[in-house]
C-alpha cells in the first residue's frame, strides 16, 4: 500500500518536471510557432487538413512505436485496455455534456420578447448555414460570451450570456450567432473529439507504465533494468500526450477562424462580429478580476466566443470602430496564444478584414 502511495505522488512529480520542460522549449520558440493570421479562407482549410493529417500520422507512429518497444502482445493489451478508457470518458462527456452544461450555467429557453426573436434570427442563420436550427439558451451571467455545445442524444445547442446581451446590439448578436452556428456545421465537437481520444489513450498508458517502472524498481531487482526502461518508455510516452494537447490547441485555433469566416460570410457583416469581438475584449481588459463561474466551462472552453477567464460587470463604448482599428495594431503574446484555445482578438479581426475584402470582391 505504501509503495503504491509513493508511487503515486513520483508519478505527479515526475509529471510536473516533464510539463515545466515542455513549457520552458516551448516557451523560446512561441514566436515562431503560433505563426501569423491565415490569410485567406483557402490557406486556412489548407492548415486544417495538414494539421489533421500530420496529428493523425504521430498518433500512429506513437502506437506502432510503442508496439515495438514492449512487444505486439503485451502493448495490444494496454492499448485496448487505455481505448476503452478514453472512449468512454470523451464519449460520456460529449453525450451527457449538453445535460451537464445546462444544469451548471442554469441555460433556460428564451422568455422576453427581445430573446424570442434572437430565436428568429437563429433560425434564419441556421437556414442559410443549411442546418437544423439550434435551440437558443439564455444564461444568466454577467460574462458576455456565446458557445455552442451538442450530443446525437440531446441536440444542438447554442447559449449567450445575458452579459453579451448587455453590451452587443443585434447586428453583433447575430454575428456571434453565425460564428457558433459554424462551429455546429463544421462539426468541430466531433473533430476535436476524435483528436482527442489518441492522446487521453497516450497518456494513460504512460502514467501505467510509470506506475510498473516505479513499483518494479523498488520492488525486485530480478528485472534488471526493467523498471527504468518501463520508467523512461513512460515519461517519453506523457511527453507525447502533453505535445499532442498543444496541437489539438493549434487546430482549435484554425477552427476558430474557420467559425468566424461562417459568420461573416453567412451575415455578410464581418465588421459586426469585429465590433462585438472588440467589446468583450475590451470589456474583459477594463475589469480584470477572474469569474469563479467561468472555470465551470471546461466542457465547453473550445467553442466559446473568446476564452472563458474573466467576469465582466458591462461596459460602455463610446467609439468601437476606433477600437476595432487600435485593436488591429495591438502586438499579441505568442507564449499567451501557445497556451490558448482561441486566437487572440487582434489576429481575429485582421482575419475578418481579408473575409471583407473578399466579400467586397464578389460578384
Amino acid at each position: 500500500m505504501i509503495g503504491f502511495i509513493l508511487a503515486y505522488w513520483w508519478v505527479m512529480l515526475i509529471e510536473s518536471i516533464v510539463i515545466a520542460g515542455i513549457l520552458g522549449v516551448l516557451y523560446l520558440g512561441a514566436d515562431k510557432l503560433v505563426g501569423r493570421e491565415p490569410r485567406d479562407i483557402s490557406k486556412l482549410r489548407a492548415s486544417m487538413v495538414l494539421t489533421a493529417i500530420i496529428t493523425f500520422i504521430a498518433y500512429i507512429s506513437i502506437i506502432i512505436g510503442l508496439g515495438q518497444a514492449l512487444g505486439a502482445a503485451n502493448a495490444s493489451g494496454l492499448v485496448i485496455i487505455a481505448a476503452i478508457f478514453s472512449i468512454v470518458i470523451l464519449l460520456g462527456q460529449w453525450l451527457l455534456g449538453p445535460y451537464l452544461i445546462n444544469s451548471i450555467y442554469r441555460a433556460r429557453p428564451p422568455q422576453t420578447s427581445y430573446e424570442r426573436e434572437l430565436e428568429i434570427h437563429l433560425k434564419h442563420i441556421a437556414d442559410q448555414s443549411g442546418i437544423k436550427t439550434p435551440k437558443l439558451r439564455i444564461v444568466d451571467n454577467a460574462m458576455p460570451n456565446a458557445f455552442a455545445y451538442g450530443s446525437p442524444i440531446a441536440g444542438n445547442y447554442v447559449a449567450v450570456t445575458k452579459g453579451l446581451l448587455k453590451i452587443a446590439d443585434k447586428d453583433e448578436i447575430m454575428a456571434v450567432l453565425g460564428h457558433e452556428i459554424g462551429h455546429l456545421k463544421h462539426r468541430d465537437v466531433a473533430w476535436i473529439l476524435a483528436l482527442s481520444i489518441i492522446p487521453v489513450m497516450i497518456y494513460f498508458i504512460g502514467r501505467s507504465l510509470i506506475y510498473a517502472g516505479i513499483l518494479n524498481s523498488s520492488s525486485s531487482r530480478r528485472e534488471g533494468n526493467g523498471g527504468v526502461y518501463l520508467l523512461l518508455l513512460g515519461i517519453a510516452l506523457i511527453a507525447a500526450s502533453i505535445l499532442f494537447r498543444f496541437l489539438i490547441a493549434h487546430f482549435n485555433r484554425l477552427r476558430e477562424y474557420y467559425a468566424d469566416a461562417h459568420s461573416a460570410l453567412v451575415t455578410g457583416r464581418p465588421e459586426s462580429l469585429q465590433r462585438a469581438l472588440a467589446k468583450i475584449h475590451l470589456s474583459i481588459k477594463e475589469n480584470p478580476h477572474i469569474a469563479r463561474e467561468a472555470q465551470k466551462a471546461s466542457f465547453t472552453a473550445p467553442l466559446f466566443i473568446v476564452a472563458p477567464l474573466i467576469e465582466i460587470q458591462g461596459g460602455f463604448f463610446t467609439d468601437i470602430d476606433y477600437i476595432v482599428e487600435s485593436l488591429k495594431h495591438e502586438e499579441v503574446n505568442p507564449v499567451e496564444e501557445l497556451l490558448s484555445t482561441h486566437p487572440p482578438v487582434p489576429k481575429r479581426l485582421r482575419f475578418l478584414d481579408r473575409i471583407k475584402t473578399r466579400i467586397a470582391l464578389a460578384p
